[in-house]
Formats: structure tokens, sequence, C-alpha cells
């Protein structure tokens, strides 16, 4: 599980939103997450409730919830050398099936948009998704949120290791808090969404946000043209 753990920070997903982000100037003295503008226009005039927003939930909170993300490996630390045969083997592929879908998430959200901006800045003609503006496509045809989806599970499977071991204990507490961070998070996405793309609500109405349904599994999407 150490090994499991340590490779997050370095995975591509991580790496090139990491990298996507200081190629907007996020790391810049102005620079911002793209949804910071509307989080913003909710405060209003009220300076100080976004000052300590800032402070206690952007600053504080999430850091506080890196630490909690890691505790399950802490309760793990007596019982380091002990495999636990099927569990472990089950609760690591079930990781690396994760870990290869959300990273096939996000290239394809990469791909996606260099090749839609590029066709922006070209003028030239766009079709399909890319007339449309967002991803419907590939693992997007299934649902809304992919790789937010994959994120998440990451993490409650990381945690499945201490329950195997110490059954359930307090350390869920960092996947719980994730969930809960994702899903404010995922509203506010949508909500830009809906309101940059014409098409985007009936995109919503047709394919769910996170838990694509067995059927959508299934049945090969039709393509969309």
């Amino acid at each position: 599980s150490s090994g499991i753990n340590a490779e997050w920070p370095l995975r591509p997903g991580g790496s090139r939103l990491t990298l996507q982000f200081v190629m907007k100037g996020g790391y810049t003295h102005s620079g911002e997450d793209y949804r910071w503008a509307y989080v913003r226009e909710c405060f209003g005039n009220r300076k100080f409730a976004l000052h300590a927003f800032n402070l206690f939930f952007i600053v504080i909170y999430q850091n506080i919830l890196l630490l909690l993300l890691v505790f399950p490996q802490v309760a793990m630390v007596p019982h380091q050398t002990k495999f636990e045969g099927l569990s472990d083997i089950f609760i690591t592929i079930l990781f690396i099936f994760l870990f290869i879908v959300e990273v096939a998430a996000d290239l394809q959200q990469q791909y996606f948009q260099v090749r839609k901006h590029k066709a922006i800045a070209e003028g030239s003609e766009r079709k399909g998704d890319y007339k449309a503006g967002f991803l419907r496509t590939g693992l997007f045809a299934y649902c809304r949120h992919p790789n937010y989806l994959c994120e998440v599970l990451l993490w409650w499977v990381f945690a499945m290791f201490s329950l195997s071991r110490c059954g359930f204990n307090w350390t869920f507490i960092g996947a719980a808090n994730l969930t809960g961070l994702f899903t404010g998070s995922l509203d506010l996405t949508e909500q830009i969404s809906a309101s940059k793309y014409a098409e985007y609500k009936e995109y919503q109405k047709h394919v769910p946000s996170v838990i694509p349904p067995i059927r959508m599994m299934t049945i090969k999407p039709r393509a969309r043209r």
C-alpha cells in the first residue's frame, strides 16, 4: 500500500493537471482556477466572507483533507508486513483498474480540449463534440465525469487496505470528506458548463453525472455526428 500511496502525486493525470494549470498561468500572481471567478460572483460585495472562505476552506481545510486521505496508511503501520492474501490482491487490482480508467479519461479530455482550441484559433469548421464545445464520446458517453468518479473511488479503495487489517475505522473520514468536496465541486462545474454550452442540458438529461447505469455499460453508445 505504501507504493500505491507514493505513486499518486506522480500519476499522469495529476501531473497533466498541474502542467495544464501552469500553462494557463495558474501559478502566477494573478492566476486562478476558472471556477474561482464564479465563486467570487456568488459572494458579491461580501469581501470579508470571501476572504474567510478562501482562508478556511481553500487554504486550511483542503490541506487538512490531504492529510486525512493518507491516514489509512498510518493505521496500517503495525501491519505493514502482514499480507492479507486474496483481499489484498483484489483491492490492488481494483485500484489499478480505477487508476487506468482515470488516466484514460484525463488524456481523452486533454486531447479533445487541445484539438478544440486549435480549431477555434484556426477558424476551421467544427463538427460533433467540437461544435458543441464539450466531450460526449468515449468514457464521457457513459457518465459526465468519469475522472471525478475514479478519483473518489481510488481513495475509498485505498482505505480498504486498512479495513482488511483493522476492521472499519475512523480513517475512512478522508475518503468521505473528499466525496463531499467533489459533490460540491461537481455542482459548480455543472452550472458553469450548462451556462456556457447550449447543448449541455440535453447531455445532462441522457447521461448521468458520475454513476453510469448497467444498461449503458453493456450497450455501446451511439456515435455523435
